[in-house]
């Protein structure tokens, strides 16, 4: 919903709101994601009148992960054809249906069926966040907004738990659920992305959009222009079936690099437990602390952990080199989770006195500490920067059919990981896996911090994408007869 009069609001806020509604959308896929850790411990309270078995528990938290691909099969079509818009609306209604139906459960059947509905509409997002955080951005804002997904996670997990903790789970099923409306409403208050209206060809739509997310400034026009002639190229290229367009497109290192890139990006973000510790916070951090510290205590250490370092991550994205975060939240959560994964087996071993025994929380807290600052954020930065306009809906669906798979594999091994090699083994196994997972990255991720969407396309295509004197002098012809036409 566009207005006419919306010049006294600065291009910078119109952004921020456009972006706030898929903000409260991924808020609400970190309390999805959290919920089982308070859900699944009310339901064990011997006067709970929902019973389940091991085998409900581990499915419930999973189960996301295959709905998650569901949803991520319809994302690229949605995208293209409906635009980011309508997308981000419908996909709030599967979630909002799967929170009611939470609340409304009497068994594990409604409680799976509610997940997957949750899941669903979370495949669609995790396809359309990205991609509309960057097509609402500017250049230099694009990194701060994008990194606002870790920090709607972190938020997401935080309200979950704590929500959990002091109200009866139905109850809290209900205020987790009603960030989607907010999310709604938001959204619907902004207007389509003008990327998405440049490919569809509606020149004056997109221009109309983009002056409202962005404004008149000159460099803001030449990159308008850009968008437009490049978008023209891309129509007047457009031969042959479907088929043929497909099988062009796969072998076209504008497209295959970037999704091989978003799929070890997702294989990293899911095997460094990203999704399990809030799913299983409560027995996880029981074990690290030995007893020593209550299970609703030490769940709140850790998503206040997480919380404060999403926050400190918005900005540390904005100012550092991708890469730069990247690797130092790689190198901090390897070191970390080896060293608890050290001091669970000496302990255990007996080498560590009982008055110590609490001594892996710290390497632990850590641990979440890294993964947040560098692993949350990143890969999401990336997924919205890195695909080309005329690829973003395919290339973000292919790269999240990554992030769903490895979500339910990772999600429902853990259980089983945690009882035959314990936290100590898993943790192991999560620092080597994140590590090799960053020495491929090491070698194929670019830099993409402060650059454009169309010269990042340039980067993957081998060309030189600056922006020359021309289009500098187009954006400043349109900007003087902005002032003309405005007197």
């Amino acid at each position: 919903m566009m207005t006419e009069n919306y010049e006294w609001i600065s291009p910078f806020v119109r952004q921020l709101l456009a972006v706030s509604g898929v903000v409260m959308y991924m808020i609400g896929t970190g309390a999805n994601i959290a919920f089982p850790g308070v859900l699944l411990q009310q339901l064990r309270e011997p006067a709970s009148a929902l019973r389940l078995t091991p085998d409900h528990e581990s499915w419930i938290a999973s189960i996301l992960g295959l709905a998650l691909i569901l949803g991520i099969v319809v994302a690229p079509f949605s995208l293209q054809k409906l635009g980011r818009k309508l997308t981000n609306q419908l996909s709030t209604l599967p979630t909002l249906g799967g929170w009611a139906l939470l609340a409304a459960a009497r068994g594990p059947t409604a409680l799976l069926i509610s997940r997957s509905l949750q899941g669903f509409g979370m495949g669609i997002q995790a396809a359309a966040a990205p991609v509309s955080i960057a097509e609402y951005s500017a250049p230099k804002h694009r990194g701060a907004f994008l990194a606002t997904i870790a920090f709607s996670f972190a938020t997401g997990m935080l309200i979950a738990h704590v929500f959990g903790t002091l109200l009866y789970w139905r109850s809290a099923a209900l205020a987790c659920g009603s960030v989607y409306v907010l999310s709604l409403i938001l959204v619907t208050l902004s207007p389509e992305t003008p990327p998405f209206l440049a490919s569809k060809g509606l020149t004056d739509q997109c221009r109309k959009s983009f002056h409202w997310f962005r404004g008149y400034d000159p460099s803001s026009e030449k990159e308008l222009e850009i968008l437009l002639n490049s978008q023209k190229q891309i129509t007047g290229t457009r031969r042959g079936s479907r088929w043929q367009a497909y099988r062009q497109t796969v072998r076209k290192p504008e497209f295959y690099k970037p999704t091989l890139i978003m799929m070890f990006m997702f294989i990293l973000f899911q095997i460094s437990g990203m999704t399990v510790v809030p799913s299983y916070t409560v027995p996880m951090m029981e074990e690290v602390s030995a007893g020593t510290i209550d299970a609703n205590v030490s769940m709140l250490m850790v998503d206040v952990v997480r919380f404060v370092t999403a926050v400190l991550s918005c900005f540390v994205v904005n100012k550092l080199n991708r890469r730069t975060v990247l690797f130092l939240g790689i190198n901090i959560s390897v070191a970390a989770l080896l060293l608890a994964s050290l001091l669970l087996y000496l302990r255990d071993d007996g080498c560590i006195p009982d008055e110590y025994k609490w001594t892996p929380v710290i390497p632990t807290l850590v641990y979440i500490f890294g993964k947040t600052l560098g692993i949350l954020p990143i890969p999401w930065a990336i997924a919205g920067e890195i695909f080309p306009l005329e690829y973003r809906s395919l290339g973000s669906g292919i790269s999240g059919m990554f992030l769903s798979i490895m979500f339910f594999v990772v999600v429902k091994t853990a259980p089983f990981s945690f009882e035959q090699i314990g936290v100590s083994g898993t943790f192991c196994v999560y620092g080597t896996s994140v590590a090799i997972c960053g020495m491929f990255l090491y070698f194929l991720l670019p830099e993409t911090k402060g650059k454009t969407l169309y010269e990042i396309e340039c980067h993957f295509k081998g060309i030189k994408g600056d922006i020359g004197q021309t289009e500098l002098h187009e954006g400043e012809k349109m900007l003087e007869l902005k002032k003309v036409e405005c007197g």
